[in-house]
């Protein structure tokens, strides 16, 4: 019975938000999964031929596919609006978030407490993050639940993985590559953390020591392979080039050191990026210089990277890497310090009003609505927006109160060591996540409110821990 009561108050936690508005929440780009699945299906023979879809593939210019969006998580979306249930998608985000928090959780009873209850302490760490911002991503038709999935399961590899049975190591690896391909960003946040991974392994023990960060180099391998694969068969079938959007390029305009670069280095021919450089001065706007306007922007006032044939854009995208090094190399300091000021900035990002749809997104997504349960509306959340003010200053004094908390209990006795370096790389990751999607991206509330209820998770965590009698903790 009590069990029951658990899951049922965890399961109303976790729904919460899509029971108040009364319909999943939605994004411009959940219509941009939608179609670059069914691109893909109708490109793999899997549905009839194709029409032409609003949108053109999402911003993919003639001859090329987008690689910034998922292939696994379109083909998914695909699929599932091809029988009518796209919104079904939050289903698999829950799912496989739950299984990453109930294999924590049955690890830390076989390791530390066996007769601790696993159910009680996954179903409280979910209702303590339903407090903060975890349902309204419950309710997301995007992927971005499923970066908290990556850094739950590399914080528990870390922790635990030299302890680990095989089959939790499996279902660990199996968890974070699902993560790891539903979103380009996970790829960047997984490489980042190899490093953090490798020190804190060595520095809690030498006893294979070496496992945690080889997982994650797999991981991160698996990642790797769904970009390759997805060129060989975007080469093949649609005769197509995949181009990843000029996120780095343009983060380092809008910084500052990547337009000092180009002032300096341009017009050079030799110079892939002075393409841009030149296209940046259709306009002396100067809103053209945000890292979104340069990308997405396509009027005349603000446009640039838009407005440059396709071939200079894929030429531009291409060259973004190189780009980066470039101006690391000429400007290392204030390459690390915008990275720097982008990674706090990030942080402090935790609105959840980016998962509320606006009227625009509404009609974007209109084609949407066939290939869903239900119809697509807003719902009651959308109307009047007043409450994401009052929403934002009382999730900020809690996601304070359970950093405090968690960093009181992680710095305290009578923790056991794997569920101390858990909870370090649990908030490891946060930073991880700011770091990445502030520094290469664009800092965003959706960024960091996808991830910050892992905080009051992790606190709720130890809590319960702790809370324990000491004769109840049989293994420390």
């Amino acid at each position: 019975m009590r069990r029951a009561l658990w899951l049922l108050a965890a399961t109303l936690g976790l729904f919460s938000v899509l029971i108040v508005n009364g319909r999943p929440l939605f994004y411009f780009d959940t219509m941009g999964y939608y179609e670059q699945g069914v691109v893909a299906l109708r490109s793999l023979g899997l549905l009839p031929a194709p029409e032409a879809l609003a949108g053109g593939g999402g911003g993919a210019t003639p001859h090329t596919v987008d690689g910034s969006r998922s292939p696994f998580y379109s083909l998914l979306a695909g699929l599932l609006a091809a029988v009518s249930a796209f919104d079904l998608l939050i289903l698999f985000n829950v799912g496989v978030l739950v299984a990453a928090i109930a294999l924590v959780a049955r690890i830390v009873r076989r390791l530390y407490a066996p007769a601790l209850d696993p159910v009680a302490f996954a179903a409280l760490a979910i209702i303590a993050g339903s407090f903060g911002s975890l349902p309204f991503y419950a309710a997301y038709l995007m992927p971005d639940l499923l970066a908290p999935v990556l850094l739950i399961t590399v914080a528990a590899i870390t922790a635990f993985g030299r302890d680990m049975r095989p089959a939790e190591l499996f279902a660990a690896f199996l968890l974070a590559s699902i993560a790891i391909v539903s979103h380009l960003s996970h790829y960047g946040i997984a490489a980042a953390m190899v490093p953090a991974v490798a020190l804190v392994a060595v520095l809690a023990g030498r006893r294979r020591w070496w496992l945690p960060p080889l997982i994650l180099l797999a991981v991160v391998a698996v990642g790797y392979g769904q970009q390759q694969a997805f060129r060989l068969i975007a080469a093949k079938t649609v005769k197509s080039d995949v181009v990843i959007q000029p996120y780095i390029t343009a983060r380092l305009i809008q910084d500052g050191p990547g337009y000092d670069w180009l002032e300096a280095n341009c017009p050079d021919t030799a110079i892939v990026t002075c393409k841009l450089w030149d296209a940046l001065h259709i306009s002396d706007d100067p809103y053209r210089l945000t890292a979104s306007h340069i990308v997405f922007e396509t009027s005349k006032r603000l446009g640039s990277y838009r407005l440059m044939t396709p071939e200079d854009q894929k030429a531009v995208s291409d060259a973004q890497v190189g780009f980066f090094k470039d101006v690391l190399k000429d400007m290392p300091f204030a390459v690390a310090g915008a990275f720097i000021v982008n990674t706090f900035k990030q942080s402090a990002m935790v609105s959840v009003d980016m998962t509320i749809p606006t009227e625009q997104i509404e009609r974007r997504n209109r084609v949407v609505t066939e290939t869903l349960t239900g119809p697509l509306v807003r719902g009651r959340l959308a109307g009047d927006r007043r409450w994401i003010d009052t929403s934002v200053r009382l999730h900020r004094i809690y996601y304070a109160a359970a950093l405090l908390l968690s960093v009181v209990l992680l710095l305290g006795p009578g923790l056991p060591k794997g569920l101390r370096v858990f909870g370090v790389m649990i908030l490891l990751g946060v930073l991880a996540n700011a770091f990445v999607c502030g520094g290469i991206s664009q800092p965003a509330n959706r960024y960091g409110a996808r991830v910050v209820w892992l905080v009051p998770m992790l606190a709720a965590m130890l809590l319960y821990w702790s809370a324990r009698p000491p004769a109840a903790r049989e293994k420390l």
